[in-house]
C-alpha cells in the first residue's frame, strides 16, 4: 500500500481508496498467475528437459510484470536431490506471489460487508496456506510447493490458487458495484445530483490549469459520496504524502492538504491569501514524515461555493514539483524571493514547469554565458547584479517566456534567444541604474554649493547666527554622508559588472566635489570670529555661484548621458550633451580666472594671518570642487562616446 493511500486512509477516507486499491488489486491477481504459471513452467522443464521450453514472456508483460529476467528462469531450472526443484531467485519469486495475494486482500478491508464474503475467513484462508507451505531457502523448492500452491481441484485441500480465484471473484463482484464513471476527468462513484455540479466546478479549475503540468503526471481526482457529504481526492503530482481532500456538507467547504515540504505546505496557504480561509493544523500519526493543514470556509450560497471549488483546482498545478523549482531559482536570488517569484507565476497563470522542462537554471545560465559574460562576473547572483527588483522581474519574465513557448510548441532555441533578450535589457537598466545613482550623487553637490552661496550671500547682508551656522554645516554633514553611501552603493553593485571601472572612476572623483563643499562649509562657520571684509565675501560668492552653475551643469551632463544609453542617441542628445560638458570646461577655466582674483581681494582684506588662511582655503575649497565637476564631466564624455564607437 503506497503512503498515499496510508495517508488518505489514516484521514478515514476509505472510500476514496477502495477504487485505487481495486485497481491494484486486480493487476496483482494478474500477476500471481503468471507466477504460478511460471513454477508449473519451470516444474515441466525440469521433469523433461529435452522438451520445448515454455515461452511466457507475453503473458509475463500482459499482467504488468516487467522484470524480463524472470524470462530466463524456466531454461535453467532443474531436478534437485529428493524430488525437489531448483529454480534461481526461488525465494524471491515465492515473496512476489505472496505479495500479490496480500495486495487482493486488501481492498476487502475497506469494502462494505455486503459486497463480499467473509474477510476473516479470507485471512484465515490466507494465514493458513503461508503456514503450511513449505519453506523455501535459496534457489530450492521443497516437493509438494507447487501443487499446494497451483492445485485448481475442490477436493477438500485449499491451494493459493483456489483463493485467488475466490478473491478475483469477490473483487470483481466490489468493482461492479461501484459503477465507477468520468465525469470531467474525475473518477466518481455513488455520486447524487447536487454532488455533480460540484465536482464539475472543481474539475473545472482543475483542466483550466491543468495544461501547466505538461510532461508531468498528475492531478488525478477521485469524488464518491460518504454519508452526508461530498469527498473529493486529488493526488496532485507523484510525491508521496502530497494530496489534497476536499468535503463538501451544505455550504460548508473544507479540505486537508497533506505534504512533506512545509514550506510548499506554507505557499499553498499564501495561494488563497485573496480568500477568506480559516486555517488550522492537524496532529499527523506519531511516526509521519509529513505535515497537514487544513482549510475552511462557509459560503453564502452555491454560487460561491463553486467558484471557491474552482480556485481551489485551479491551484493544484502550482504545487506540482514546487519545491525542485524554488531551489533552482533560489541559486540566482534569496529563497524568499524565489518564492515570491513562484507565487508570481501562479498569480499570472504561468507556474512553474515550463521552466523545468525548459532546462530551469541552465536556461538562465547559458544566457548568462552568451549576453552577458563581458558585463558579469562569474559567480555573482543576479540581485547583486541587477538589483533585486530587476532580478526578479528577470525571473519573472523566464517563467513567462517559457510558459508561453511550451504552450505554443516554440523551439528551444527561440527560448533561449528571448531569454538573452530579456536579459540584456537588464543588465542595459542596471547601467541606466549606476547612472541615476552618479545623478542622484551629483543632485546632492548641487544642495552642497546652493548651501555654500546661500550661507556666504546671508553673511553678506544680514549676518548669520551661530546656531544658523551650524544648522547648515550639519545639514551639509548629512548630505555629505548620503553622497558617501550612493558611492558605496554604486561601488558594491559594480563589483559583478566586469565594464565598470569608469563609472567607478567616476563616482569617484564626484565624491571629492561633495568633499570639498562640505569642507567649504565647515570653514565658513568659523567666518563670524574674524569679521571678514565685505569685499573678501563678494569674490567668495562670485566663486560659490561659479561653483553651483558647474554642479547643475554636470547634473544636466548626466541626465543627456541616460537619455544617450537608453535610446542609443539622437544627434540633438549627443549635441546637447557635449555642449553641456563643453559649458562645464568653460565654467572651470573662468573659476581659475576668479580663484586668482579673489587672492588678491583676500590679501588686502584680511586683516591677519588666520583670516587670510581661512579666506584662502574656502576660496580653494571652492576652486578644487569646480575643477572636480570638470574632471567628472571629461570621464562621462569618454564613457559615453567610447560606448557610441563599440555599438
Amino acid at each position: 500500500m503506497s503512503q498515499k493511500t496510508v495517508i488518505v486512509t489514516e484521514l478515514g477516507e476509505t472510500a476514496l481508496v477502495l477504487p485505487g486499491l481495486l485497481e491494484t488489486a486486480l493487476r496483482a491477481n494478474d500477476r500471481a498467475k503468471y507466477y504460478m504459471s511460471l513454477i508449473q513452467a519451470c516444474r515441466a522443464h525440469a521433469a523433461h528437459p529435452d522438451e520445448n521450453l515454455a515461452d511466457l514472456k507475453e503473458e509475463r508483460e500482459a499482467s504488468g510484470e516487467d522484470d524480463r529476467t524472470l524470462d530466463e528462469l524456466v531454461a535453467r531450472s532443474r531436478t534437485g536431490p529428493d524430488g525437489t526443484l531448483l529454480v534461481p531467485r526461488a525465494g524471491e519469486l515465492h515473496e512476489r506471489l505472496v505479495e500479490s495475494v496480500e495486495q487482493m486482500v486488501a481492498p476487502l478491508r475497506m469494502s462494505r460487508p455486503d459486497l463480499a464474503s467473509d474477510f476473516e475467513a479470507y485471512e484465515r484462508r490466507f494465514a493458513g496456506l503461508r503456514g503450511r507451505l513449505p519453506a523455501i531457502s535459496g534457489d530450492t523448492i521443497p516437493a509438494g510447493y507447487v501443487d499446494a500452491v497451483t492445485r485448481a481441484e475442490r477436493n477438500g485441500a485449499d491451494s493459493v490458487h483456489l483463493l485467488v480465484m475466490d478473491l478475483h471473484r469477490d473483487l470483481n463482484r466490489i468493482q461492479s458495484s461501484l459503477a465507477e464513471q468520468t465525469l470531467d476527468g474525475a473518477k466518481v462513484y455513488g455520486l447524487t445530483d447536487g454532488d455533480v455540479p460540484l465536482v464539475r466546478a472543481f474539475m473545472r479549475g482543475v483542466n483550466a490549469t491543468a495544461a501547466l503540468k505538461f510532461n508531468h503526471p498528475g492531478l488525478g481526482t477521485i469524488a464518491t459520496r460518504m454519508r452526508d457529504q461530498l469527498v473529493i481526492q486529488n493526488d496532485i503530482g507523484t510525491t508521496e504524502a502530497h494530496v489534497v481532500v476536499v468535503h463538501v456538507s451544505g455550504l460548508t467547504l473544507s479540505f486537508i492538504y497533506t505534504d512533506v515540504h512545509r514550506a510548499r505546505l506554507e505557499f499553498f496557504k499564501q495561494l488563497f491569501e485573496r480568500t477568506a480561509i480559516e486555517w488550522g493544523e492537524r496532529d499527523s500519526s506519531a511516526h509521519a514524515n509529513y505535515e497537514t493543514s487544513m482549510g475552511r470556509r462557509i459560503c453564502k450560497d452555491c454560487n460561491e461555493l463553486e467558484e471557491l471549488l474552482a480556485s481551489l483546482g485551479s491551484k493544484l498545478v502550482f504545487l506540482i514539483d514546487w519545491n525542485r523549482a524554488r531551489k533552482r531559482l533560489s541559486r540566482f536570488v534569496k529563497k524568499s524571493d524565489a518564492v515570491a517569484t513562484l507565487k508570481w507565476a501562479a498569480e499570472h497563470g504561468y507556474g512553474h514547469r515550463a521552466f523545468l522542462e525548459a532546462g530551469a537554471d541552465r536556461l538562465i545560465y547559458s544566457a548568462l554565458e552568451r549576453a552577458a559574460s563581458p558585463q558579469l562576473r562569474y559567480g555573482a547572483r543576479l540581485d547583486e547584479v541587477l538589483g533585486k527588483e530587476a532580478a526578479a522581474a528577470f525571473l519573472q519574465a523566464v517563467l513567462r517566456i517559457t510558459s508561453e513557448a511550451l504552450q505554443q510548441r516554440q523551439s528551444l532555441r527561440l527560448v533561449r534567444d528571448e531569454i538573452e533578450a530579456e536579459l540584456l535589457s537588464h543588465i542595459a537598466d542596471s547601467q541606466q541604474g549606476l547612472l541615476a545613482l552618479a545623478a542622484d550623487h551629483a543632485a546632492l553637490t548641487v544642495a552642497l554649493a546652493h548651501a555654500v552661496r546661500d550661507t556666504l550671500h546671508r553673511l553678506r547682508t544680514s549676518g548669520v547666527g551661530a546656531d544658523q551656522l551650524s544648522s547648515v554645516a550639519e545639514r551639509a554633514k548629512r548630505w555629505e554622508a548620503k553622497a558617501d553611501d550612493i558611492v558605496s552603493r554604486a561601488r558594491h553593485a559594480q563589483s559583478h559588472l566586469q565594464d565598470s571601472d569608469a563609472i567607478q572612476r567616476l563616482l569617484a572623483a564626484a565624491d571629492n566635489i561633495a568633499d570639498a563643499m562640505e569642507e567649504a562649509i565647515f570653514l565658513i562657520t568659523l567666518l563670524p570670529d574674524h569679521e571678514p571684509g565685505r569685499r573678501a565675501l563678494d569674490s567668495l560668492n562670485e566663486m560659490a555661484e561659479s561653483a553651483v552653475a558647474s554642479a547643475q551643469e554636470y547634473v544636466k551632463c548626466l541626465e543627456v548621458a541616460r537619455d544617450i544609453q537608453r535610446s542609443g542617441g539622437t544627434h540633438d542628445d549627443v549635441q546637447q550633451f557635449l555642449v553641456a560638458v563643453d559649458r562645464v570646461i568653460t565654467l572651470e577655466h573662468e573659476s581659475d580666472e576668479l580663484e586668482r582674483r579673489a587672492k588678491a581681494v583676500l590679501l588686502n582684506a584680511a586683516d591677519n594671518f588666520r583670516s587670510l588662511h581661512l579666506l584662502s582655503q574656502i576660496a580653494k575649497g571652492l576652486e578644487e570642487s569646480v575643477d572636480a565637476v570638470a574632471r567628472c564631466a571629461l570621464m562621462l564624455r569618454d564613457h559615453i562616446m567610447g560606448e557610441m564607437l563599440v555599438d
